[in-house]
């Protein structure tokens, strides 16, 4: 008999991974949050974490729960294997993987700093080349 287990989903950017019970624990200044490691490596992990701009939790439904746009990864992530994911239908036997503990944080002055030089920059290159083609034409 085939039994489908239904598990909310965290998605980082556009990478979706299993979450395990009661596994976000955020704030309005960061947390963590705890999710199964599936077949990516710890770098792969933290990498995909670095480039996060969104953490969007994905309900049993399908649809999106929440996002947060806030928070960046603090640079913590740590491994722990033999989680307790579930427990099997017979309620007794623990069903265990190997976990991810991720740590987000608000970014500080000095990274939204950066973050709108290099927006402003941009913005600035995109206009630079509007003058530029109307002064062509």
């Amino acid at each position: 008999m085939s039994n489908i287990i239904n598990i909310e989903k965290i998605k980082f950017g556009d990478q979706e991974f299993d979450l395990v019970a009661a596994g976000v624990n955020l704030s309005e200044s960061g947390g963590t949050i705890t999710f199964q490691k599936g077949r990516l490596t710890f770098d792969e992990i933290e990498t995909i974490l670095k480039a996060n701009n969104s953490i969007i939790q994905v309900g049993l439904s399908g649809e999106a729960d929440w996002k947060r746009s806030d928070l960046v990864y603090a640079g913590r992530l740590t491994k722990q294997s033999d989680y307790v994911i579930r427990l099997e239908e017979d309620g007794i036997t623990e069903v265990k993987a190997d976990v991810m503990i991720a740590a987000f944080r608000t970014p500080d002055l000095n990274e939204i700093v950066a973050a709108q030089a290099a927006e402003i920059k941009a913005l600035t290159a995109t206009v630079d080349t509007l003058v530029l083609s109307s002064l062509e034409g």
